[in-house]
Formats: C-alpha cells, sequence, structure tokens
C-alpha cells in the first residue's frame, strides 16, 4: 500500500513540475511578445518623429516657396502683403503745419496741408480726403492736438474717423489753460476701391487744432483683396 501511495505522490508531484514549466514558458513568451509590440510602437514613433524634424528643418531653412504662391493646396491665395507687388503699397501721412487752425466748424473735414508720404497718392490734401485706389485692408490712424489759446482755450476737442458715411473711430482731447492735450486713434478696417476716408470734427462749431505737426492723419494698405 505504501508503494502505492509513493507512486501517487511522484506522479502529482511529476505534473507540478510540469505545470510549473509550463506556466514559465508561457509568462516568458508573454513578456517577449509584450516586448515586441513596445519595439514596434518605437520604432514607428521615431518614423513619425524624424518626419517632423524634417519639415521643420525645411521651415527653418528658408523652404516657403508653397506659400508664396497664389495656388496652395488648390485654395487660391488672393490675398497678398503688398511689399513687393507691382500694385502697391499704399501708404499716407499728412500733418498739420501751421501753429492752429482755427474755426472749425459743426462736421467739417479737417484738412492736413502737409503732405508728407503719399505713396499710391490716394491722399488729398486740398480736401482731406484719402480716396482707396486699392481694396483691401487698411489701418487708419489719427492724432489731433487741442488748441488752448485764445477764444479756443477749454473748448473740447472731439472728432471722428469716418469711412463714406461710417463712423469707423473718435479721438477726443480736452485742453486747459496751463496744458494742451492731444487724442489720438487707429483702426483696421476692410477698404474697397473708391471709399474716402476722412476726418471729421463733431459737437463744436469753432474748433481749433493745434498744429506744428502734431496733428496728423496717416493710412497704409496691409493687404489687398
Amino acid at each position: 500500500m505504501m508503494a502505492v501511495y509513493k507512486c501517487i505522490i511522484l506522479t502529482l508531484a511529476s505534473f507540478t513540475y510540469c505545470y510549473a514549466v509550463l506556466d514559465s514558458e508561457t509568462f516568458q513568451n508573454t513578456v517577449l511578445d509584450k516586448l515586441e509590440t513596445l519595439d514596434n510602437k518605437i520604432a514607428l514613433q521615431k518614423v513619425v518623429i524624424d518626419n517632423q524634424q524634417s519639415i521643420l528643418h525645411s521651415l527653418l531653412t528658408g523652404s516657403f516657396q508653397a506659400y508664396d504662391e497664389r495656388k496652395v493646396d488648390g485654395i487660391d491665395r488672393k490675398e497678398r502683403f503688398l511689399l513687393d507687388g507691382n500694385e502697391g503699397p499704399v501708404a499716407f501721412t499728412a500733418a498739420i503745419n501751421a501753429r492752429v487752425v482755427e474755426h472749425v466748424g459743426l462736421n467739417e473735414t479737417v484738412k492736413f496741408d502737409t503732405v508728407i508720404t503719399n505713396v499710391g497718392n490716394g491722399f488729398d490734401n486740398t480736401t482731406g480726403v484719402f480716396t482707396a485706389p486699392l481694396p483691401g485692408i487698411y489701418m487708419f490712424s489719427c492724432s489731433l492736438l487741442d488748441h488752448m489759446d485764445g477764444v479756443h482755450g477749454n473748448v473740447k476737442l472731439h472728432a471722428e474717423i469716418v469711412q463714406n458715411d461710417k463712423v469707423i473711430g473718435r479721438v477726443f482731447a480736452h485742453a486747459g489753460d496751463n496744458y494742451r492735450d492731444q487724442g489720438a486713434q487707429t483702426v483696421f478696417v476692410r477698404v474697397n476701391q473708391g471709399d474716402r476716408i476722412f476726418i471729421r470734427s463733431v459737437d463744436n462749431k469753432d474748433l481749433g487744432i493745434g498744429g506744428e505737426l502734431y496733428s496728423t492723419f496717416s493710412g497704409f494698405l496691409m493687404s489687398q483683396l
């Protein structure tokens, strides 16, 4: 009987050993499979990183030719920055050169007599009006000095930047007896060819505007449409 028990014990021990061996091999194979999958993922990521580095290198070394064309990916790019184009740029700056322009009336267009820049010939210093020679996105800025001498001392300066009949910006200044005040405004607007932009006095029937190049009106075509 004892011999039978010994045989059973040896058989169970043998089965336990075989199971342990098989379980160890299964675990090892599973780990190897995981490592192989991880290696494959790392290899794919390296390919992606290499491609991205190549693209960045091309951009940083000045490969922008595709972006300079009118068509990129089949899309018509009509907008372009006007520096080297044959149709631009368009830019102007005009100022009041006299010491003061007196008696500017209600809703009167401010005339900037001295032309500093007028590329594109859009500004008319006899009328104070800029007429857009090209359509596009423009920047306009205006700076006005409130005159304080004599009958114009304490009078508030209030003016508007006007596009055709639409107000697109306002300028305010209020000088006192012992100081002068200057107001300024800058706007970015879409302008059609032939649109008129000018500065208009409001809320004052007898305004004095300081000159000596303190009061200016400027515009610049940023991008043609």
